[in-house]
């Protein structure tokens, strides 16, 4: 499948850079999460449209219905104490709207492997608190998702106004997010 064949191109480009000390692009990694959603959808028989760059949404299916796709490596990105590792996802900046009806965020390992999706429908992401981190000030919801229920505890006691009522509900129940392809219809 074409899709799997430029993942796995960028894999080993991944791989590469890291050999040598370099930074693999922001860009690039959610290249890797559209790639491998685009795979799931061909898989699951949901017949979609490229859309990317500047439409404000990745993919569109054929139902006229609009996919954004957010991927992310497991991070500490200094927010928490060092020990204390997510998957995160920017869900809205401030002053923008999301032309979206879902959101797909994908979490990759370090080797971008073992891909794992978390699908939302729009009215579900908007039930992301807002947020204010100082270092992400245009970033009004986003979704963090913890190792582990401990390691959110964790973060709720060091930043409690940082992890949402909606994020722990999603922590706490995350196997009712994963593989959602059925509601993309």
């Amino acid at each position: 499948m074409k899709y799997i064949e430029a993942y796995n191109a960028l894999r080993k480009l991944y791989e590469s850079l890291n050999s040598i000390g370099e930074r693999f692009s922001p860009f690039l990694i959610g290249l890797c999460g559209e790639l491998l959603v685009k795979s799931k959808l061909i898989e699951n028989n949901i017949r979609f449209t490229s859309r990317g760059g500047q439409a404000g949404f990745d993919i569109e299916l054929q139902s006229g219905n609009k996919i954004e796709v957010r991927s992310s490596l497991l991070k500490n990105e200094g927010i928490y104490p060092k020990d204390i590792m997510f998957y995160g996802w920017r869900i809205k900046d401030r002053g923008r709207e999301g032309k979206y009806d879902y959101l797909v965020c994908v979490a990759l390992d370090g080797g971008l492997t073992n891909p794992r999706f978390y699908i939302f429908t729009r009215d579900e992401a908007v039930k992301a608190g807002d947020v204010k981190i100082p270092r992400f000030g245009e970033v009004q919801k986003k979704l963090h998702l913890f190792r582990s229920i401990e390691e959110m505890e964790k973060a709720i006691e060091e930043k409690p106004d940082y992890v949402t009522e909606w994020e722990r509900e999603v922590n706490r129940n995350r196997e009712k997010y994963e593989n959602r392809w059925e509601i993309l219809e």
